[in-house]
């Protein structure tokens, strides 16, 4: 059971609504809106997202390209925290509403007024939670009419005003052909017709037709809100991890040329060395840095009792980089999950219970048991699918047409959000590869 701190609780009901699943402790209703989401986001409901991942990918490399190509030395440096939000929440509007937000254009990184408007909630409940703001009343006091609560109700208006205008015409839609289907089902005698995903809120309409509009507002904010951010410091730290390493951008970059072709259908599975350095900087660098649960009954845990009702916080930064956890866990070893087949002539998942380093690998294979950079259990992150085939794909296109680097005499500025601990600013440079360049 997870309970969250009540001045963060305060905000986020503000802007995520009353019926969101993060103020959910369990029950009926718990378990239905997470079933909605999780089984909209299995396996197989992924495959069928791949092309837009593919396509908001594509979109972003083509930006960046075009803009490399202005320069005469193939070479820009960009803010990689910007190009990585837009993103996501290109592929986040395109999977989950079916909207485009328009982020990307073939001479640039934009952001539309409803992705800016998108931007400033994300980074709203964060500066009113801060404890330095608790005895602010212009912040913690929505309804005084100062000029950043005007703001805040501008964009709010601007956010809610789209996702009810795109739920509303869902469900107008997913009504109007319920009922041809019933019409044309009447006139004919066996077969069915198959229905289409034609994306998250579509689907989860199919399997909560009760759901008022003003519940699917919530929970599609919630869940906009929760994979926005989380997936663009995945891509921000692993390209940022990855300048130090020419060497694995070398393998990213073959793997990716020799599997993304005009395959729209490639998965993680299929690029696995690039999915174990997402792997690997997630492990590093994982986008919560700490979780928390309450305990629902007493828990002897080697003799201290653990009481009924006790909040347990989970360091993942400590756990994640533990020796007893990961061989040599503070360093930057993808090989740890991955190994080079001469036989296969590709690279395949390591077995931590099949192998060590009997291959030649620096280090023992690691027990993904152990990776907990989204959390585990009943609460575990419900998009992680989407999150690793999102980050995978787009780390592939980008390594598959440019190389990367760093200005290691630059600090790198943090800030931390939350539950969440990021670069603030983080220009890379990126190199356009010519097509004979490894």
């Amino acid at each position: 059971m997870r309970k969250s701190v009540k001045m963060v609780n305060r905000h986020v009901r503000q802007t995520l609504g009353q019926q969101s699943l993060v103020f959910q402790s369990g029950g009926t209703d718990w378990k239905r809106q997470r079933g909605h989401v999780q089984y909209a986001l299995t396996a197989n409901a992924i495959a069928e997202y791949n092309s837009i991942i593919h396509e908001c990918a594509n979109a972003m490399v083509t930006a960046l390209t075009n803009l490399c190509k202005v320069e005469s030395n193939g070479l820009i440096e960009v803010d990689v925290v910007h190009v990585a939000q837009c993103f996501t929440l290109e592929t986040f509007g395109k999977i989950a509403l079916g909207h485009d937000f328009h982020c990307f254009s073939s001479t640039g990184v934009l952001r539309s007024r409803e992705a800016e408007a998108f931007a400033f909630l994300v980074n709203d409940i964060p500066k009113r939670s801060n404890p330095r703001a608790i005895l602010n009343p212009m912040l913690q006091m929505y309804s005084l009419p100062t000029t950043y609560n005007r703001r805040y109700w501008e964009e709010r208006g601007i956010v809610e005003s789209l996702l009810s205008s795109v739920i509303q015409r869902s469900k107008d839609e997913f009504t109007a052909s319920s009922k041809r289907g019933s019409s044309e089902s009447s006139n004919c005698t066996g077969g069915s017709s198959k229905k289409i995903r034609d994306n998250l809120l579509t689907h989860i309409i199919r399997t909560s037709t009760d759901d008022s509009v003003e519940s699917l507002t919530d929970m599609m904010k919630t869940i906009l809100f929760a994979g926005y951010e989380t997936t663009a410091i995945t891509i921000t730290f692993v390209l940022y991890n990855l300048t130090k390493y020419p060497e694995f951008q070398k393998h990213c970059c073959e793997e990716a040329r020799r599997i993304l072709q005009k395959d729209n259908n490639v998965t993680i599975s299929d690029l696995r060395y690039t999915r174990a350095v997402i792997m690997e900087s997630m492990r590093l660098n994982p986008t919560v840095i700490w979780t928390s649960r309450n305990s629902a009954k007493a828990i002897d845990l080697d003799g201290v009792i653990i009481p009924k009702g006790f909040r347990i916080v989970i360091p993942l930064t400590k756990l994640l980089v533990d020796d007893r956890n990961f061989e040599r866990a503070k360093e930057f070893i993808p090989t740890r999950w991955v190994r080079w087949s001469t036989e296969k002539n590709e690279w395949i998942e390591r077995d931590h219970r099949h192998e060590s380093t009997d291959h030649g690998e620096v280090v023992s294979a690691a027990d993904p048991a152990n990776f907990l950079a989204f959390s585990d259990g009943a609460r575990d992150c419900v998009g992680k699918r989407l999150a690793m085939n999102e980050s995978t794909v787009a780390l592939a296109s980008l390594m598959k047409h440019f190389k990367v680097s760093y200005d290691e005499s630059k600090p790198v500025e943090m800030k931390r959000r939350l539950t969440s601990w990021f670069p603030h600013e983080l220009d890379i440079k990126f190199h356009l590869r010519d097509d004979n360049t490894e």
